[in-house]
């Protein structure tokens, strides 16, 4: 528990440090260059890309430093519940994941993969398009963003989960990500503090995951059932 009230403080210092940016450097007059906004746009489209493959293969890196670790978690796992869609193979996750051509999915990943897919488009886009100058605009991307992230923190740890509004709410979550970047990038005018959301948006995703693994606990602790895989 105090690991997850670490998370939250961070995350909520992290908001108030953009918040602050945000509106103490409006910048007016100076427009951002094709090339800053090439460079935030890789940076970002890379950092989908890295998000898709943890997706898809949790804590791959990890696993490629810590290979002893690895070898030596493998055989504490061989007494617990078989894993399915990064969920244990139990009745009580049945809502957490979705089958997909007879194979289960992480609702939640699958989520995640499917909200980066879009706001890599989504960014493509808004490198071809030329932006609009009016703040007014920029201000309002911010504030959906800024709204979406702790939204999502309570519908993962609510109780009561449907599979479906998961998969949406964590599609949404990563469009809130796009949504922070470029409105703080065209607010400020500075590749830097947009580079520094970027930042932000891990720690963000690192906390709704922690706060994803908490819940599981929980799950675990009430089940009746002797294996605990959390």
């Amino acid at each position: 528990m105090k690991n997850i009230f670490s998370y939250i403080l961070f995350s909520s210092l992290a908001f108030v440090f953009i918040f602050i940016l945000v509106f103490l450097n409006p910048n007016t007059t100076n427009t951002v260059s094709y090339s800053e906004r090439l460079f935030v746009a890789v940076v970002f489209i890379s950092s989908c890309l890295f998000g898709i493959s943890l997706a898809i293969y949790p804590n791959w890196w990890k696993k490629i430093i810590q290979k002893k670790n690895n070898k030596s978690d493998t055989k504490s796992k061989k007494s617990k519940r078989l894993f399915r869609g990064h969920h244990p193979d139990c009745n009580v996750f049945t809502n957490h994941v979705i089958v997909i051509k007879n194979k289960k999915r992480c609702a939640g990943c699958f989520g995640l993969i499917i909200g980066s897919i879009i706001s890599i488009f989504l960014m493509i886009i808004y490198l071809i398009i030329t932006p609009s100058q009016d703040l007014k605009i920029w201000y309002f991307f911010f504030f959906i963003g800024f709204l979406i992230i702790p939204i999502i923190y309570i519908e993962i740890i609510f109780p009561k989960r449907h599979r479906i509004i998961h998969v949406i709410s964590n599609s949404i979550f990563i469009l809130g990500f796009f949504c922070l970047t470029i409105s703080v990038f065209e607010i400020t005018s500075n590749f830097i503090f947009a580079i520094l959301t970027i930042i932000f948006c891990f720690l963000w995703l690192d906390t709704r995951i922690k706060l994803s693994k908490h819940q599981h606990s929980k799950i675990c602790s009430f089940c009746k059932q002797t294996c605990k895989s959390f």
